[in-house]
């Protein structure tokens, strides 16, 4: 019987389907997976960036989680949530601010003369969203607060965003790949200089 059905066009036909049905299924639901993380990433690194930009021209911000004011941490973790959208950041990701400046400086809003002289970095303050998921520290430590590479001189600060989203980019193929890797954790840090020159501040709500 199944000689025989090998041996006509028909066997054959249904041979070829039973082969390669399943494969083009897995390679259209792996390329869509692949499409989905390339299009998580590219949203983190929008959230990351846009976040910064906007640091960077705002002296200062009010330690609140409040949204009343634009100013306020609280629009600040907003507007992090609408930017990665469709992504839920405040479901499985985090954000961390960190504002950096000169260690030989007060690191208050006072007018600071950059010069040449190479400068010290020093961590003003950070903050964590309130939604920030388990195991999202920030990477930026009193050792590892700017890159090596990047020119931070005497009278300088910077602004440091950092990203987090836990994401599942094997999630429609796990029944078919035991050994796919689960859950992995995106990352994204952007560094920026602040528009005034001056540290950005964190004041009292």
């Amino acid at each position: 019987m199944l000689h025989s059905l090998l041996g006509s066009d028909r066997g054959s036909v249904s041979v070829e389907l039973v082969i390669i049905v399943p494969l083009m299924v897995l390679l259209m639901v792996g390329f869509s997976e692949i499409y989905m993380y390339m299009r998580t990433v590219s949203a983190l690194e929008h959230t990351a960036f846009m976040l910064a930009d906007s640091l960077g021209q705002t002296p200062q911000l009010i330690n609140t989680n409040a949204t009343t004011d634009s100013n306020d941490l609280g629009s600040i973790w907003n507007a992090a949530t609408l930017l990665s959208a469709p992504d839920s950041l405040n479901q499985g990701g985090g954000v961390i601010i960190t504002s950096v400046c000169e260690l030989t400086s007060s690191c208050q809003s006072t007018i600071n003369t950059p010069t040449m002289a190479a400068g010290v970095p020093h961590i003003s303050w950070q903050a964590s969203a309130p939604w920030n998921g388990r195991g999202m520290t920030t990477g930026v430590t009193p050792g590892n607060i700017l890159p090596a590479t990047w020119p931070f001189r005497n009278g300088d600060s910077a602004i440091v965003v950092e990203v987090f989203y836990t994401f599942n980019p094997f999630a429609l193929t796990t029944g078919l790949w035991p050994g796919a890797p689960g859950t992995q954790t995106i990352y994204e840090r952007i560094y920026v200089r602040p528009r005034s020159g001056q540290p950005l501040e964190l004041v009292s709500g």
